[in-house]
């Protein structure tokens, strides 16, 4: 019961943290909760079907399987949530001209509308993914009666819930005016760590093999299973050993979302001179 209530808050944890930065920026976008809450949904049903069908990947592509997948959802959301933070400059200077009409909700595109519900989609289908495929492989190795998985679901679920709503207040009320300059940095650094995630996935699996070496060992500091390593790993992408081709993606992710805000940059700056 209680290793079911610790993978799942910690799953949940990570939804939360995303969760919450994407609501707190967004609030003056109209019918945003609505977006959000439609990429959940979406997220979970996906994430329910690809559980069925994820260890007919794993067969497939025999012992890669599962990386594979993780690998792909990873670096999907790490794409969306870089794009994301491109769109958001926009949607600043937005906000700026409307600081004297705060009550007035401020509209965004269509396609601006489909970005941030496939952010919440993506992120809501791996970690979904990844709950439901622990909690088959505690099923099918341990006998644990209904009423413990229902605890557990319990427990876990709703400690992601207060973490989150905590999270989405602290940055309402500290962030302010400086909501969407956090912002930015925030999801600029976690989509960094994904896209570490997913190269970790693809050296340990063999499927990439070049700058496969550690490069350093601070598991002394903070262990990957730590506490205090899993919340690292969430904000900054945190890895006590990683190699070579992690720090590249992680680098190559941050370096891939400046120039893309660059160039949104100089073309709204040429539209309107």
């Amino acid at each position: 019961m209680f290793k079911i209530a610790i993978v799942i808050f910690r799953e949940c944890l990570e939804i939360a943290l995303l969760l919450s930065i994407i609501l707190a920026s967004t609030r003056h976008i109209i019918n945003s909760r609505t977006y959000v809450i439609t990429g959940a949904l979406l997220g979970a049903v996906l994430a329910s079907i690809f559980a069925f069908f994820v260890r007919s990947i794993t067969i497939a592509y025999e012992t890669y399987g599962d990386e594979i997948f993780d690998a792909s959802v990873i670096l999907l959301t790490t794409l969306i949530i870089s794009w994301t933070v491109v769109w958001m400059q926009g949607y600043t200077q937005k906000i700026k001209k409307n600081l004297g009409h705060l009550s007035e909700k401020i509209t965004t595109g269509s396609a601006s509308k489909l970005i941030l519900i496939a952010m919440v989609a993506t992120t809501i289908l791996r970690e979904g993914t990844e709950i439901l495929l622990f909690v088959y492989s505690v099923s099918t190795t341990e006998t644990i009666t209904a009423n413990e998985y229902i605890i557990g679901l319990g427990i876990g679920s709703l400690s992601g819930v207060i973490v989150g709503v905590v999270l989405y207040l602290g940055l309402i009320k500290l962030a302010g005016k400086y909501i969407f300059r956090i912002s930015t940095i925030l999801l600029t650094i976690i989509a960094a760590g994904l896209a570490a995630e997913a190269a970790g996935l693809l050296t340990s699996a063999g499927i990439i093999e070049v700058y496969t070496d550690v490069l350093w060992d601070t598991s002394w500091f903070a262990d990957n299973n730590s506490i205090g390593g899993k919340l690292l790993r969430i904000t900054i992408g945190y890895d006590s050993k990683p190699n070579g081709m992690q720090i590249i993606f992680y680098c190559g992710s941050i370096a891939l979302t400046l120039t893309m805000m660059k160039i949104r940059s100089i073309l709204t700056r040429n539209q309107h001179a």
